[in-house]
Parts: structure tokens; sequence; C-alpha cells
């Protein structure tokens, strides 16, 4: 799996790529998470082709820290195989899922005021 982050005005992109299933990749995750100062959080899972309990996981931790800083996370461009484990999961109801970033940016001029 690779991992990289990059700044976009108030947001922070953090983009997952290849296949998140064990806990070097949650590990690798949460090295690249502990660069992070702005937590208004956007995970691209556009490029992510599989992902497991273990990486649903430091989804919702993640979602979690980002709250305690602060900060909201949201999901941006899953495919539709991490939809279905999404609804399987019920990750919906607990992420705010997007497929373009507009909408995103909206979300977050809500969240802040």
């Amino acid at each position: 799996m690779e991992v990289s982050l990059s700044t976009h005005g108030n947001l922070c992109l953090f983009k997952l790529e290849g296949r998140f299933f064990t806990e070097s990749d949650r590990e690798l995750a949460i090295e690249k998470l502990d660069e992070i100062t702005n937590w208004n959080l956007v995970i691209d899972l556009s490029n992510l082709e599989y992902i497991n309990s273990t990486g649903i996981a430091f989804l919702v931790k993640t979602l979690t820290r980002a709250r305690l800083n602060l900060g909201e996370t949201v999901l941006y461009r899953p495919n539709e195989q991490l939809n279905k484990i999404f609804e399987l999961t019920r990750m919906q109801h607990i992420f705010a899922i997007y497929q373009d970033l507009e909408p995103i940016k909206k979300f977050f001029e809500q969240t802040q005021s």
C-alpha cells in the first residue's frame, strides 16, 4: 500500500493506494497521519483496491482523532467494491462519502461556521 499527504487550501488530502489489509499497512498509514496539522481531512480512496477490517478500523479511529483535534473526516471517491463493503459495514452512516471535491469544500465550510 502507498500513502501520501497533500494540502489543498483548507483541506488535507490523505491518499490511500493499493490494498489496505495488514498491520504494516495500518502502521504506514498512522506514520503519515502523524504528520497532519490540519484536521479537515479528505481520505482519497480513488486508487484503493481493497480494504478489510484493519483498514476500516483505521478509518474509524482517524475520524475520532480528527474530531478530537476539532476537525472532521470525509471519504472521497471509493470504488464500487469499497462502496459495497461500506454498505455492509454501514460506514455510510458514520462517514460523509463524496465523489466530487466541490461538495466536500461546502461540507467543510458548513462545519466551520
